[in-house]
C-alpha cells in the first residue's frame, strides 16, 4: 500500500469513529494477558515478555489494581468450588464428634 499523508490517516480514522492510542493498545494488551493468566502476575509477565516488576509498574500506572484483584478473586471463587465440589460426601458432614 503506497503511503498517502497524514490526511489519508486522518480520512481513515475519523471514517472508524475512534483511532486506538497506542497507551489504551498497550493497557488492553495488558489486561488481556493478566485475564489469560487468571490474574497470575508472573504469569502474564512471560506472556507479555517483561519481568514481574515492570509488569507491577504498568498495572500501577494504568490503575488496573482492581481489575487484577477481581480477575483473582473470580479464580479463587471457581477453585474453591471445585474444590468443595470434588471432596467427598462423608468428608462434607463428618467431623470429629460424629464417629
Amino acid at each position: 500500500m503506497k503511503f498517502r499523508g497524514l490526511r489519508h490517516v486522518e480520512a481513515i480514522s475519523m471514517e472508524e469513529g475512534h483511532f486506538e492510542t497506542l497507551e489504551d493498545a498497550v493497557r488492553r494488551h495488558i489486561m488481556d494477558a493478566l485475564t489469560l493468566a487468571r490474574g497470575n502476575q508472573r504469569q502474564a509477565a512471560v506472556l507479555l515478555g517483561v519481568t514481574r516488576w515492570k509488569l507491577a509498574r504498568m498495572i500501577t500506572r494504568f490503575d488496573l489494581r482492581d481489575f487484577v484483584n477481581r480477575i483473582r478473586g473470580v479464580d479463587h471463587q471457581a477453585t474453591e468450588t471445585s474444590a468443595v465440589e470434588e471432596a467427598a460426601p462423608e468428608a462434607l458432614t463428618s467431623g470429629p464428634h460424629d464417629r
